[in-house]
């Protein structure tokens, strides 16, 4: 039976390449209402999700075992943060949604 560790890099591939994406929306988005750049932040949590994805890459290419427990952290941390910049970014599409 696999573990979801054993997956993990898809998961950290995709946040990373969501977290881009969504950095240049937002950008795109914040210039033209004239926004506080707050998009730069997803820039550093793509680089948050990719720091802890090499430090668990090293860890077990070295063959060191132990916990996630820092990486994940970071993960979700990044996670967080990047919840926080999109909602203020695009808060206002839910009001659209929800007008109906």
């Amino acid at each position: 039976m696999t573990h979801i560790g054993d997956y993990l890099f898809l998961y950290d591939i995709a946040a990373i390449a969501l977290m881009l994406v969504l950095s240049y929306l937002s950008r795109r988005l914040g210039e033209a209402l004239k926004i506080f750049p707050y998009y730069r932040v997803l820039y550093a949590t793509s680089a948050t999700v990719f720091a802890a994805f090499t430090l668990d890459t090293l860890r077990f290419g070295a063959g060191l075992g132990g916990s996630r427990t820092l990486t994940m952290s970071l993960r979700c941390g990044a996670g967080l943060a990047a919840l926080a910049v999109c909602l203020r970014y695009w808060s206002w599409l839910f009001s659209e949604f929800f007008k109906r």
